[in-house]
């Protein structure tokens, strides 16, 4: 990241520069699926060390620790059920407005939402929590320091003078990573078995390139996570074969799973369209 950082502010024209930005912003969204382990703390023997190191990674993105570990583990305890609830809240309808998608793909609601609760971490008032209820102590201090950290950054670029604060994190935030974050997330569960009760029949697995699932760090693999969700996500990989054939949703690519996406809105869409010639 450092290196990134130093490949921006050394390159004078914006057209060079996107590229330690490219990778800077997918540094961030790598960083919240590192995230994604600590929260299982798999990531390390220490309950403290998990904490911290997932604190740090999901500080780019503007995602607490604490908050996303009781959202998520909650998660893993409802899937299948109605008040399952995701903390990344990606646009899953098919139905939807094209706005309204690319507003999900680029984590508005969710950079809104991070807003509402430093305000609310500001102003004392109680985080309710799904889990684990005595975390919310933690939670105001986290959304304290993370809002403390950013708008320091932001506040110390203007008064500098500096378009620092905006190239190397608001560029990389908004224009790389939230998107690529959405496209890694969107996949887990779209489509599947939503009230199936089995994992195989309400979770999707990518089997990928062994680079991309590196950089997922073995989310592709959900089905198998959340089948084993205390097993480490780099041991995934592992007992993939013995779980594929189970699989009701499995997808051989990333690039084949959108595909088929795209492929169903045109089809919906041109349906549509027919459908609204013949009534008229």
């Amino acid at each position: 990241m450092a290196i990134c950082i130093y490949g921006i502010l050394a390159l004078e024209h914006w057209l060079p520069r996107l590229f330690p930005q490219g990778l800077l912003g997918l540094a961030f969204a790598h960083g919240v699926e590192l995230q994604h382990q600590a929260l299982h703390h798999t990531g390390f023997r220490s309950r403290r060390a998990n904490h911290y190191a997932g604190f740090l990674l999901g500080l780019p993105m503007l995602v607490s620790y604490s908050a996303y570990r009781d959202s998520h583990l909650f998660h893993h305890q409802a899937l299948g059920r109605p008040d399952d609830e995701e903390f990344f809240k990606h646009d899953k309808t098919s139905g939807s407005p094209l706005r309204h998608k690319v507003k999900h793909i680029f984590m508005l609601p969710h950079f809104y939402c991070q807003l509402l609760k430093f305000t609310d971490a500001c102003k004392g008032r109680a985080f309710p929590l799904k889990i684990a209820a005595g975390d919310a102590a933690m939670i105001r201090k986290e959304y304290l320091l993370m809002g403390g950290v950013f708008f320091t950054a932001a506040l110390g670029s203007l008064a500098a003078g500096s378009d620092i604060f905006i190239q190397c994190w608001l560029v990389p935030l908004f224009f790389v990573a939230a998107p690529v974050h959405s496209l890694i997330e969107f996949p887990e569960h779209y489509g599947c078995d939503r009230f199936g009760a089995r994992v195989f029949d309400n979770t999707r697995t990518i089997h990928t390139h062994p680079i991309i699932s590196w950089f997922t760090n073995g989310n592709n693999y959900h089905v198998e996570h959340h089948a084993l969700p205390s097993l480490p996500m780099e041991q995934l990989a592992w007992v993939h074969h013995q779980m594929k054939g189970e699989m009701r949703y499995y997808c051989h690519s990333y690039a084949a799973f959108y595909r088929q996406v795209i492929s169903q809105a045109w089809t919906r869409r041109r349906h549509a369209k027919t459908n609204s010639h013949q009534e008229k």
